[in-house]
């Protein structure tokens, strides 16, 4: 009887294939048994699709470079910024996920003085946006700006899910969101 309300596991491989079939792809050079080295089957399993997507949108070293395990997804620590290259490292990443072609990307960084910016060149055209300055904290307000630059493009849009220091960062259409928030604890919501 107790059987009964027992929480069916979702196998690892099918967690993989449904977040596939929502446009969240490992990349083609890795192998999923990458992803067992360091989390077990079980762990995927008993708690599906969460941890699965923290460890999409993480990063792995291969032959001693760190690649994105995904470029649909993104686990970002939020208290990235630092020093002078850490805004352009984040524009440089929602640039491979949006596929927008910018150019020139640059920033600077001066914590102390309280002064960040980013800038790069859409469209033949330069653009310099003013970060706010709370400690190491990346100004999550880029996410705004740069789903007002994706407007004109499809109907795809960053999404984000906040969780405690981190979160999840995703390029997706509304329908891929619904389904998506249907299948885990994180909740993705347009910033």
């Amino acid at each position: 009887m107790f059987g009964l309300f027992k929480k069916k596991k979702t196998i690892f491989e099918v967690q993989l294939n449904q977040l596939s079939e929502l446009g969240i792809f490992m990349r083609l050079d890795l192998k999923k048994e990458l992803f067992l080295e360091e989390t077990s089957r079980i762990e995927y399993e008993e708690d599906p699709y969460n941890l699965l997507l923290l460890t999409l949108g993480g990063e792995v070293e291969v032959n001693g470079e760190f690649i994105n395990v995904s470029d649909e997804i993104w686990y970002l620590d939020a208290e990235c910024i630092e020093d002078h290259g850490d805004y352009a490292r984040v524009i440089m990443r929602l640039k491979n996920m949006t596929k927008l072609n910018l150019n020139k990307i640059t920033d600077y960084v001066d914590i102390q003085n309280s002064t960040a910016w980013a800038s790069f060149e859409y469209e033949n055209e330069l653009t310099r946006w003013e970060m706010k300055v709370d400690d190491d904290w990346l100004d999550m307000e880029i996410f705004k700006k740069f789903n007002e630059l994706t407007q004109t493009e499809q109907s795809m849009k960053l999404y984000i899910s906040i969780l405690d220091q981190g979160c999840l960062v995703g390029y997706f259409n509304q329908e891929q969101v619904i389904e998506l928030n249907k299948l885990t604890k994180y909740k993705f919501e347009e910033y």
